[in-house]
């Protein structure tokens, strides 16, 4: 009698039948295989080591730009050094050159040379620094710098229009906030403060999270 075939063991042919083309398959191209593997292997070790080593040196250049800062800040028994802090942050520079802290760096150092007198190497510095990085926190920092060295040069006037038409651009060097904070504080500096007090008023009401808000607040009481 014959035996009688089911649809359970036709899909136990099926099986066997399939496996034994993948057995004669991968016999037939285990090179390639085997290249593919140790090629994919190759990239997921490639870039954990990378992921590692970026790690290890943002960890390493922020150790170093925090030792910087307070050798430059100082502490409750020493006072700050500038002759101290600058090896420190040239050296974040030297070594981690397109990192973030090394932006920190550039800025600290730019700040530095201001305070020596070296008014153009600081600006160039800061103008790389707020056209490299712009819409970055440390590019919005160096622009605000840059505009303060403009105004302290008496540009006020034409400070005050670039920072009035960044209220309404779509791709501004500033945050709006910043732009509204620093047009405040502006036009109170060039003695208008009705006008100055919209600014400010304007930031408290329509940015209660900036950073800004208290400072904007503090002026308000002042001004009355």
């Amino acid at each position: 009698m014959a035996r009688r075939v089911t649809r359970k063991m036709l899909k136990q042919d099926e099986f066997v039948s399939f496996f034994d083309e993948v057995v004669d398959w991968f016999t037939l191209n285990w090179r390639p295989v085997a290249w593919g593997l140790g090629a994919i292997v190759v990239v997921v070790m490639g870039w954990w080591g990378a992921s590692t080593w970026s790690a290890g040196r943002a960890g390493d250049a922020s150790f170093l730009l925090h030792r910087a800062e307070k050798a430059l800040e100082g502490d409750g028994t020493n006072k700050g050094s500038v002759d101290a802090a600058e090896p420190l942050l040239r050296e974040v520079v030297d070594r981690y050159g397109r990192t973030p802290q090394a932006d920190v760096a550039r800025l600290h150092l730019a700040r530095i040379e201001l305070g020596r007198g070296e008014t153009d190497k600081a600006r160039e510095a800061l103008r790389e620094l707020a056209e490299g990085r712009r819409g970055t926190a440390i590019g919005s920092v160096a622009a605000v710098d840059l505009f303060h060295l403009r105004i302290a040069a008496g540009e006020g006037a034409e400070v005050a229009g670039e920072l009035q038409a960044m209220l309404t651009a779509t791709d501004a060097p500033l945050p709006r906030d910043t732009a509204m904070y620093e047009l405040g504080m502006l036009l109170l500096e060039q003695g208008h403060p009705v006008e100055a007090k919209d600014q400010l008023d304007r930031l408290v009401k329509e940015f209660p999270e900036s950073p800004y808000r208290f400072s904007a607040q503090q002026k308000l009481s002042e001004l009355g």
